[in-house]
């Protein structure tokens, strides 16, 4: 049995065209890998704050647990499977992404109907970059729908500030050394 995880550090979403995205139809295929592998219950949340996605012509639907165990932590080992299983329900190609918060990991997965898959695992940053790629979207986009931008801009700030700091320095001591002359 699963031990209890912190549901808010795993996500899994799966990208439906607009044009089939049908609720009902994403549910079902869903439901059945999760009662498959014994997993807790959950229910897809659509991601209306997706506007970029939803202009290039993309519905984002999130994993939500239902209980205090992480059906998304669940479901991980099985994002792949779920979305073939969407593609296959709705006929057209879906994507599967399953992110590890704490940890920096993340896989994305893009089904087509009848055609084998295509995976690529790795660090968050990098697997957002792809999946950005595959869904022809600003990877910005992405970071945003899983509140990852701030902790990369907490980042960057920091590193600025230790680059400013040292430019600061550099500035100071060139200009007592102009003033030496």
């Amino acid at each position: 049995m699963e031990p209890s995880v912190d549901s808010r550090e795993y996500r899994v979403v799966f990208f439906c065209p607009t044009s089939s995205a049908q609720l009902e139809h994403i549910e079902a295929p869903v439901r059945r890998v999760l009662t498959r592998i014994s997993a807790p219950p959950a229910e897809l949340a659509p991601l209306e704050a997706a506007g970029t996605l939803g202009e290039a012509g993309w519905r984002v639907y999130l994993v939500r647990s239902m209980t205090e165990r992480s059906a998304a932590h669940a479901l991980a080992a099985h994002v792949t499977e779920a979305a073939s299983a969407i593609a296959t329900e709705l006929d057209t190609e879906v994507l599967g992404l399953y992110v590890d918060v704490g940890s920096d990991s993340a896989r994305i997965c893009r089904c087509l109907p009848d055609e084998s898959p295509e995976t690529f695992a790795g660090r968050r940053r990098n697997v957002l970059d792809r999946t950005a790629e595959w869904l022809d979207v600003n990877p910005a986009s992405l970071s945003a729908l899983f509140h990852l931008g701030l902790e990369a801009d907490e980042e960057m700030d920091a590193e600025d500030r230790f680059v400013e700091s040292k430019l600061r320095e550099a500035r100071e001591l060139m200009q007592r050394y102009r003033q030496g002359k």
